[in-house]
């Protein structure tokens, strides 16, 4: 292996395999190393005996969809032709009493009006204004996502501020302002709406309601996706595309030291073989940190963390799941499963804002409350994970890396187990007969998410969205820029969460590297 590269991409996560790729696309020699035995962070697919394990990814918003960043990029490597997008039909249900019979939340902002009006009709025109803004503020965001000339803004300039108007306005709005405003005290048309918070905030009351309207309005204006085969058939594409343009990607290999050149600027990269050996040096005037900056800050000399860590040390970091995938040898389907995603409410959850008690439970033995769970039926689709007669099913639901320090392993295991038995047990009385189906269990907690991604917290998209503290340029979004000169922050920490986010977060970087070449 030559021992100069154009770029090295610390971690093959979707942030650094979307930089390391685009940065590939453009001529450049570039390096990946990961420290696990497969590339693609939480965008892996894996095997526990017969069963097959989606590590992360439920659904994601079409690439086509408006304002999705992935769309973009999928057009420049020209990943169309070789990842195939599942629909997976209706974005969700919801399963919760105080709305009553299970509500289909559909795709469309037409058809989901429909379905709340009908559910809801006392609240029709709160509805529609809703929606309308939704569509509003997501075209408005779409506009400053395409690549106008200068002609255009010239003609077009004098009508944005009426366009950025339902951005402006609520800024610095939280989910919970904004639901309030336009339903009141109506908690189930507000549960209705925001059942699945859990995947990016556990708590409503700080979310940053641009931020749900950019990743809600997209599942809702284009339906939610599956890959088929897996997150992982993503991650190996783009490593593909490294690997096209000249470069290599390593597995098992640990970077430990960012090393700068006289100028406190990036000159390579120390790593060495995680299963032991001698360490080695790899040269390169950029590096793609698919990592925390907390992480990142060990790598590099004492003298420059405090001036490196400066933008990031006080951020709060996003919540963390616990990951259930539970392996049946029935269709869900037979059982009355009949939707791809669920939302399940527990009946103790009176209120929105209630939700912010759900992460902590996990803190103690199962008691007579149950956390949300989020609940992913992957054999309603072709998904391509159906292997070895098994049917996979993934729940998720909020955790803290609290819940489970201090915890000697037979306690933690104790606990996890236990956690496992209520939770079937809830499926079960939701979908009798589920629980006698139910042959292989596995389940990561967010002590699992912290060892495994190396993430602070056990967070798992990076920064929590909150609502900006101060003014339009105080919070989100960020930028992808360090203090140290050609390193590069490519993970969630310079965007947002999830597939969306992390590979935006990749693409602004190799943008952002390639126009300081």
């Amino acid at each position: 292996m030559a021992n100069d590269y154009n770029a090295i991409v610390i971690g093959s996560g979707l942030g650094g395999l979307t930089a390391g790729a685009l940065y590939a696309r453009a001529g450049n020699r570039v390096l990946v190393l990961e420290q696990n035995d497969r590339f693609g962070g939480a965008a892996t697919t894996y095997h526990r005996g017969t069963m097959t394990i989606e590590a992360s990814l439920h659904e994601t918003a079409s690439p086509q969809a408006l304002a999705d960043p992935k769309g973009e990029i999928f057009e420049a490597l020209d990943l169309y032709q070789d990842i195939e997008l599942v629909p997976v039909g209706d974005f969700q249900e919801v399963r919760c009493p105080l709305i009553g019979k299970p509500l289909i939340i559909p795709h469309g902002l037409d058809a989901l009006g429909e379905h709340l009006i009908e559910r809801f009709p006392h609240e029709a025109a709160a509805i529609r204004r809703f929606l309308k803004r939704i569509d509003s503020i997501q075209t408005a965001t779409q506009i400053f996502m395409e690549n106008h000339g200068r002609l255009w803004w010239l003609a077009h300039g004098a009508m944005m501020p009426f366009r950025l108007w339902p951005v402006l306005r609520d800024w610095r709005a939280s989910v919970s302002e904004v639901l309030e405003r336009y339903f009141g005290d109506n908690e189930a048309i507000k549960i209705a709406l925001a059942a699945n918070l859990i995947y990016w905030s556990d708590d409503p009351d700080r979310m940053w309601w641009i931020f749900y309207v950019l990743a809600q309005g997209a599942f809702i204006q284009g339906g939610g996706h599956y890959i088929k085969g897996g997150s992982q058939v993503l991650s190996d594409r783009l490593v593909d595309r490294i690997r096209e343009g000249g470069g290599e990607a390593l597995a098992g290999q640990t970077a430990v030291e960012i090393l700068l050149g006289a100028q406190g600027q990036v000159s390579g990269v120390r790593y060495r073989p995680r299963a032991g050996g001698a360490d080695s040096v790899v040269r390169a005037p950029v590096v793609f940190a698919n990592a925390s900056p907390h992480a990142v800050e060990n790598m590099l000399p004492a003298t420059v963390r405090d001036r490196f860590m400066s933008p990031y040390r006080d951020r709060p970091l996003s919540t963390s799941l616990i990951s259930i995938t539970l392996g049946l040898n029935r269709r869900p389907s037979e059982l009355g499963v009949s939707a791809y995603s669920t939302m399940i409410i527990p009946a103790w959850m009176e209120r929105l804002s209630d939700i912010k008690q759900c992460a902590g439970l996990l803190a103690d033995m199962p008691g007579g409350r149950l956390p949300v769970l989020g609940v992913c039926n992957y054999s309603h689709i072709e998904s391509g994970l159906i292997d070895g007669g098994l049917f996979p099913v993934s729940i998720a639901g909020a955790d803290r890396l609290t819940n489970w320090e201090g915890v000697s392993e037979d306690d933690y295991h104790a606990r996890k187990n236990a956690w496992l038995d209520a939770v079937i047990g809830r499926l079960d009385e939701e979908w009798p007969g589920f629980a006698d189906a139910v042959v292989q269990r596995e389940c990561a907690t967010a002590r699992t998410m912290r060892e495994f991604l190396n993430t602070p917290g056990g967070a798992i998209y990076g920064f929590a969205p909150n609502v900006p503290e101060r003014s339009l340029l105080s919070g989100p979004p960020r930028t992808p820029e360090t203090p140290i000169k050609g390193l590069w922050l490519a993970s969630a920490y310079a965007g947002f969460g999830g597939f969306s986010g992390a590979m935006y977060s990749g693409g602004t970087a190799a943008k952002a590297a390639l126009r300081r070449d």
